[in-house]
């Protein structure tokens, strides 16, 4: 095991996620220490970090990673970046500096590749000139929907396999819950910005569920679903029908997401999904024909058993049936995800691979006209890589903007949400977690809303 002696430091949490992108978990250990380095503490895998007692926490932060890099042979593309959100430093360089010159800034900063730090660039970009309105002065509304037909390999979400009748008393109780967090917005003057639905696969539910619960919301919040962006996800083909999506759209839904995560019929049945290929082809026709104007597409880079030449396929499809906004995940293998459970160390596999299929991405994507308009990472990513969204230039996801910005109230309704009240004047957020389980959702129902009666005041 290494053991690193970081000096001059309080906490080791940023060293520690550092030394998580080059090692596993078990191989080493980050040890906040103040002082001269200490001959016995240090053997042939022991190391003392920021011997010149340095306080700036990026400069320990290089140095570290170019010690990870010999101990290694490794140089991940992120540089020393390891939080979700990448973008959020870049942007904050781009209130005193031009894009181009945030993108040499954070190269020389962060050590970031000169692929990664372009790409951070043109999503910059792409908000600063498609994204206005200040963040906090409205909401953004998440409600979750913690059914599927049946459990991914790689799903550690709030999702479950769960009987006609638990469904329906889960959505008795969420109605009541958008009731009740509806009439704090209205005593707060809390307008919203964007509503998102999702699971889960919210086209679990029947045609008459999503109706009672849009009308619902939009009878607590006072708002016309087709005046603002107003998603559903309808991931799960299988769950796809022509009355659901008529449903949505008579209710002023504009926006769906049809989530094929791969158009191998062999992959969907190696993960879990009891759907094939043209079933997606099918759902894709289905909402065309219902007239929705953006479709989210979801493609995952690291699928078990597939290589570059699939996920191309995967990719060229989704191109070819226009989908306005498309979305490249790199698979992450989190705790609770059946693939964890069997390979603890699948995430540490294939990033080369992986890699490659990002690269490929960004050609193909903006070679077909796409903008890459917001980006986030998570822990136990294959290669310590990325989540990129796409879109046709306009079809964005604002609700996915803001998420990442953190500079946004959530109300988070349902099981597995999770709200935030942000504070602007602190620049700080609170969180308000629903519990994730739903039958423990409706045995705690009232506890969940006397705590939004807390918090929303």
């Amino acid at each position: 095991m290494y053991r690193f002696y970081i000096n001059n430091i309080d906490d080791d949490y940023h060293y520690m996620e550092l030394a998580r992108v080059f090692l596993p978990d078990d191989g080493f250990e980050t040890i906040a220490y103040s002082g001269k380095p200490v001959a016995h503490l240090l053997g042939s895998d022991s190391f003392f970090v920021n011997e010149k007692g340095s306080d700036d926490r990026e400069e320990i932060k290089r140095e570290f990673y170019e010690l990870l890099s010999c101990i290694t042979g490794m140089r991940p593309p992120w540089g020393t970046l390891t939080g979700v959100r990448p973008l959020k430093p870049a942007l904050e360089i781009c209130r005193e500096s031009s894009v181009d010159e945030m993108e040499c800034i954070i190269r020389e900063k962060y050590l970031m590749s000169e692929k990664k730090a372009s790409l951070i660039s043109g999503i910059a970009d792409y908000q600063l000139s498609h994204v206005s309105g200040i963040p906090w002065e409205k909401a953004s509304m998440y409600i979750g929907i913690p059914f599927c037909p049946t459990r991914c390999a790689y799903c550690s979400f709030a999702s479950n396999v769960a009987p006609a009748e638990e469904r329906e008393k889960y959505i008795s109780n969420l109605l009541k819950e958008v009731t009740c967090a509806g009439r704090l917005a209205e005593e707060n003057g809390t307008e919203l910005e964007s509503i998102y639905i999702g699971g889960g696969t919210p086209t679990t539910l029947s045609s008459e569920q999503l109706e009672s619960l849009i009308i619902r919301v939009s009878e607590a919040f006072h708002i016309d679903p087709a005046e603002l962006e107003f998603t559903v996800e309808a991931g799960r083909p299988d769950t796809i029908t022509k009355n659901k999506l008529d449903t949505l759209k008579s209710l002023g839904i504009s926006r769906i997401s049809i989530n094929p995560q791969s158009m191998k019929d062999e992959t969907l049945k190696l993960i879990g999904r009891d759907h094939s290929a043209d079933d997606i082809r099918e759902g894709f026709r289905i909402a065309r024909e219902t007239g929705f104007d953006v479709i989210n597409a979801d493609l995952i880079a690291g699928l078990p058993e597939e290589n570059v030449d699939d996920f191309e396929a995967s990719l060229r499809e989704m191109i070819g049936l226009k989908a306005e906004n498309i979305t490249i995940h790199t698979l992450s293998v989190k705790r609770g995800s059946r693939l964890r459970d069997n390979d603890p160390g699948y995430y540490r596999q294939n990033a080369e691979r992986v890699s490659a299929m990002l690269d490929l991405s960004r050609k193909m994507l903006s070679s077909a006209g796409y903008r890459p308009y917001y980006i986030y990472r998570q822990k136990h990513q294959i290669g310590a890589l990325e989540n990129v969204g796409w879109c046709l230039p306009g079809k964005h996801s604002l609700y996915n903007i803001r998420i990442m910005e953190d500079k946004q109230t959530v109300i988070g309704l349902g099981a597995g949400a999770v709200g935030k009240v942000y504070h602007p004047e602190e620049d700080r957020l609170e969180r308000i977690a629903n519990v994730s389980n739903y039958r423990i959702y409706s045995e705690r129902f009232d506890d969940m809303i006397s705590r939004k009666k807390e918090y929303y005041k």
